[in-house]
């Protein structure tokens, strides 16, 4: 049995412990060495759902956790928005790089062209 199938299983019984149906000899989705393999498991994790009270946690708990969790996502939200400013700095950076050097590169031909047009009208004499 791989780990897959037993994560599967595990899972599927968990999601019957929590919805209150733990029958683990009636589950029709398991063979009978699937049942021998994970049966005791099983039978160990219907002990602990019963013996676990249900816990409400208190409204303070919950009030403090809305603020960290608001204080955490403006602190990330700040932290995304820097990075992109530097990313869309660093682009326009180079993309200003990239201009300057193509202007010089056409600035370089435009008078090489020019110094040969000179370099003709004068070699015809024109």
């Amino acid at each position: 049995m791989d780990r897959r199938t037993v994560a599967d299983i595990l899972a599927a019984h968990a999601d019957k412990l929590t919805l209150g149906q733990p029958e683990v000899e009636s589950s029709p989705e398991m063979g009978d060495d699937q049942l021998s393999t994970l049966g005791p498991l099983m039978r160990v994790a219907e002990r602990v759902q019963s013996a676990l009270a249900p816990v409400q946690p208190s409204p303070a708990f919950v009030r403090q956790l809305g603020q960290q969790l608001i204080a955490t996502t403006a602190y990330s939200r700040r932290a995304v928005t820097l990075r992109t400013r530097k990313a869309i700095l660093i682009v326009a950076a180079a993309l200003g790089s990239v201009v300057s050097i193509a202007s010089a590169v056409g600035v370089v031909i435009w008078l090489i062209r020019r110094r040969g047009r000179r370099t003709l009208s004068v070699g015809r004499g024109v």
